[in-house]
C-alpha cells in the first residue's frame, strides 16, 4: 500500500526518536562520503532520490537502530517504522545533517551551488558554508551573509546578496523534500525476508553473502547480532578482520563442505537447531585456523594475508582433526605459505576452495592440498628475480616478514623481537627503506627500485623516524659494529661496499638473492 510522503525533517525527528529502525537483515551502512554530498545535491534540486519501502507489523521482530543513533532500552514511542529499502539514504541524511561534530559534513558553496564534503582547505573561501548549521537553523540567513562580508573583508552588492539568500532558502528547504513512502504490511516474518532478498538480488547492492544473512535472519532471529557481529569484534581485537562474508563462508563450508553461496536449497532445509550446532564447529576450526595463523604461521593480523580465503581449508582441516602432529603442522604451514604466496584463490577462488575443501576431507588431505595448489613441474621455491620490481603489495613481502621472524628477527636499534601485537605506538611496526628515499630521488633512481621489497626492512616506529637521511653505510655500520645478527636475520648483505649510495643497485641484487634463500627455506621447512 502507499502510505502518505514524509518530509526528510520529519524523518530525521523520527530517527532520533528511536521511531525509524531496521530489520537485522539490513546490512551495515555502506555510503562513502560523496555519495552522501551527491544525495544532498539531489534534493537541493529536488530531483527524484528513489522512495523508501516500509515494513508495517503487529509483532516487532529483531531490530537494530540507524547507525549513530542511541536507543534507549525499551519500546520506541509510537509505531515503528521498519525499514527494508532506503537504509542507506536514511542513514546518510541523518549523518549528515543531524549529527553534530560528526562525519561526512557536507559543505556548500553559495557561489556555484556546488556540495563538498568539507576539507581544511576549504577555509580560504568565505562561500563554503555548512550544510548542517543552516539545516538546523543555528544561524540566520543575515548572520551567514555578514559572516560572509567580514571574511571577504568587504561588502556584497545587493544583487548578489538576494541570489545568496534565495539559494540560502532553497538549501533549507532540503528539510521539506518529501519522500514517497511504501508500505508493505504482513507480519510474516518469512514472506518479508523473500520480498528483502528479490528487492536486492535484482541489482548489485547486495552479494550472495549478505542474501543469506537474510534466510539465516529469518531461521535464526537475533543470531545476527547477538553473534556475527560479537564474533567479528572478537576477531578484530586479535587483529583479523574478518566479515560477515567470511563468516558466512565457513558456516556454508562446515555445513555443506563447499563454499558457493548458491547452492543452498538443502542447507535451508535444516532447522534451527542444526544450524546453531553447524555455526558451533564453523566457529571452533576458524577460531583454530586464526590461531594457528597468528602464532605458527607469524602473520599476528590479517593485514599481512594476500588472502583471507586461505583460512577456509584452514578451518575445515581443524573442524576435523582436533589435534595435530609436528609432521602434520609442517605439512600445513608450508600449503599455507604457498597457497597465499602463489595466489591459489586470486582468480577462480571458489572453484579452488571447493577443490581445497574436497582434498581437507579425502585421504591424505595435506597431500592432496599441495597438488591442488602446484602444478607437477613446479618447485616450492623462490627465485631471486620475482624480487624484481616487487613492491610492498606482492604476496613475496608477508612473506619475507614471515621469513624473517623465523630466523628471529628483532629491531634493529632496540633489539625487540618484531611483531605486531606489541604495546604502545613506538613498537609498532613500520616499512623503512634501508636506502633512505630522500636520498635516492636525489640522485634520480626509479620509483619502483626505491620502493622494491629488496629495499625494505620492518623496524619500530620510532627507531625508522630516528634514521630519517642518514647514508645507509654510516647507519648500518653502527648497527653492524654490535649486533651484525640483526641485520642477517633479515638477510641485509653483509658486504659493507654494498651499503654506499653508488652500489644502490648492487645492494638490490645482492639482497634479491638473499631474500629468495630466506624464503625458500620457509616454504621447505616451515617450522
Amino acid at each position: 500500500m502507499i502510505g502518505h510522503p514524509v518530509k526528510v525533517r520529519e524523518l530525521i525527528e523520527e530517527i532520533d526518536r528511536g521511531e525509524v529502525l531496521l530489520p537485522e537483515i539490513q546490512r551495515a551502512y555502506v555510503w562513502k562520503g560523496p555519495q552522501v554530498s551527491k544525495l544532498i545535491d539531489s534534493l537541493y534540486r529536488e530531483y527524484p532520490s528513489g522512495q523508501l519501502l516500509l515494513w508495517d507489523t503487529a509483532q516487532l521482530p529483531v531490530t537494530k537502530g540507524i547507525q549513530g543513533v542511541e536507543i534507549q532500552p525499551g519500546t520506541p514511542n509510537g509505531h515503528p517504522k521498519i525499514v527494508l529499502d532506503g537504509q542507506q539514504r536514511l542513514t546518510s541524511l541523518y549523518k549528515a545533517l543531524k549529527e553534530k561534530g560528526k562525519e561526512p559534513e557536507v559543505y556548500f558553496h553559495l557561489g556555484n551551488q556546488q556540495f563538498q564534503l568539507y576539507l581544511s582547505r576549504l577555509k580560504a573561501d568565505p562561500l563554503w558554508i555548512s550544510v548542517r548549521d543552516v539545516f538546523n537553523n543555528r544561524k540566520s540567513d543575515l548572520k551567514v551573509l555578514r559572516e560572509i562580508e567580514q571574511k571577504l573583508g568587504k561588502e556584497i552588492d545587493d544583487d548578489t546578496k538576494d541570489i545568496y539568500l534565495e539559494r540560502l532558502q532553497q538549501l533549507r528547504r532540503v528539510g521539506d523534500y518529501k519522500y514517497p513512502i511504501e508500505i508493505f504490511k504482513t507480519d510474516d516474518y518469512d514472506q518479508v525476508t523473500e520480498l528483502f532478498v528479490r528487492i536486492n538480488s535484482g541489482g548489485t547492492r547486495l552479494r550472495g553473502a549478505e542474501l543469506v544473512l537474510a534466510q539465516l535472519a529469518l531461521r535464526l532471529p537475533g543470531a545476527l547480532v547477538d553473534t556475527f557481529e560479537k564474533t567479528m569484534e572478537e576477531y578484530e581485537d586479535l587483529g583479523y578482520d574478518l566479515d560477515a562474508r567470511f563468516l558466512i563462508r565457513a558456516l556454508i563450508v562446515s555445513g555443506t563442505q563447499q563454499s558457493r553461496f548458491r547452492y543452498l536449497a538443502e542447507f535451508w532445509k535444516k532447522d534451527a537447531k542444526e544450524i546453531k550446532q553447524i555455526w558451533k564447529k564453523a566457529r571452533a576450526g576458524v577460531d583454530a585456523a586464526v590461531n594457528f595463523v597468528r602464532h605458527n604461521a607469524g602473520f599476528e593480523s590479517s593485514e599481512w594475508l594476500p588472502s583471507l580465503n586461505a583460512l577456509i581449508p584452514l578451518a575445515a582441516y581443524f573442524e576435523h582433526h582436533s589435534a595435530i602432529t609436528g609432521d602434520v603442522e609442517k605439512g600445513l604451514l608450508r600449503w599455507f605459505y604457498v597457497a597465499s604466496l602463489r595466489g591459489r584463490y586470486s582468480g577462480s577462488g571458489e572453484t579452488n576452495l571447493d577443490e581445497d575443501i574436497k582434498a581437507v576431507h579425502g585421504e591424505d588431505p595435506i597431500a592432496n592440498l599441495m597438488r591442488n595448489t602446484l602444478k607437477p613441474e613446479e618447485k616450492i621455491e623462490v627465485l631471486a628475480d620475482e624480487f624484481d620490481d616487487a613492491g610492498g603489495r606482492n604476496p613475496l613481502f608477508p612473506m619475507t616478514y614471515a621469513a624473517a621472524k623465523k630466523r628471529g628477527a628483532k629491531d634493529w636499534f632496540k633489539g625487540i623481537a618484531l611483531g605486531t601485537d606489541v604495546a604502545g605506538e613506538d613498537h609498532q611496526i613500520e616499512i623503512h627503506h634501508i636506502f633512505p628515499k630522500a636520498l635516492l630521488k636525489e640522485r634520480g633512481e626509479r620509483r619502483k627500485d626505491i620502493d622494491e621489497i629488496a629495499n625494505l626492512a620492518f623496524l619500530m616506529a620510532r627507531p625508522n623516524k630516528q634514521i630519517s637521511k642518514r647514508e645507509p653505510d654510516e647507519y648500518l655500520s653502527e648497527i653492524a659494529n654490535k649486533h651484525p645478527e640483526r641485520l642477517i636475520a633479515q638477510s641485509v648483505p653483509m658486504d659493507r661496499k654494498l651499503w654506499k649510495l653508488d652500489r644502490f643497485q648492487d645492494f638490490l641484487a645482492a639482497r634479491r638473492q638473499l631474500l629468495a634463500e630466506a624464503v625458500t627455506n620457509l616454504l621447505q621447512n616451515p617450522s
